[in-house]
């Protein structure tokens, strides 16, 4: 997921995600990384340093879009961004946070031979 956001923030693109469209795909995708990270390390520090590592992240590929010719520095990405980290940190403090254990789970039965 790292590896995706970043290719993809860096390298041109030609996708029309205009009217604030492209504000909701930042927040979606830092919030989605926040928390799948934030499910797999437990414990509030660790998943509060995720959160705020993701959000340094937008901020430093923001800096680094205004360095290229085909991509532009906003502000709005970062708040974008940040907001997503925050929503990611903060879904991962409900009962949501045993995704996973529930998907293993499933995946368990489903598999299971008679």
């Amino acid at each position: 997921m790292v590896v995706s956001v970043t290719v993809l923030s860096l390298i041109p693109v030609d996708v029309d995600l205009g009217e604030g469209r492209d504000k909701v795909a930042h927040f979606v995708a830092y919030g989605s990384m926040s928390f799948w990270f934030a499910m797999l390390f437990q414990g509030r520090a660790r998943q509060v340093c995720i959160a705020l590592a993701f959000a340094a992240m937008g901020v430093a590929i923001e800096f680094i879009q205004g360095l290229t010719d085909y991509r532009t520095f906003e502000v709005a990405d970062m708040i974008a961004n940040a907001a997503g980290a925050a929503l990611g940190w903060g879904l991962a403090q409900t009962p949501l946070r045993n995704a996973l254990d529930w998907t293993e789970r499933l995946l368990a039965l489903l598999t299971r031979k008679p």
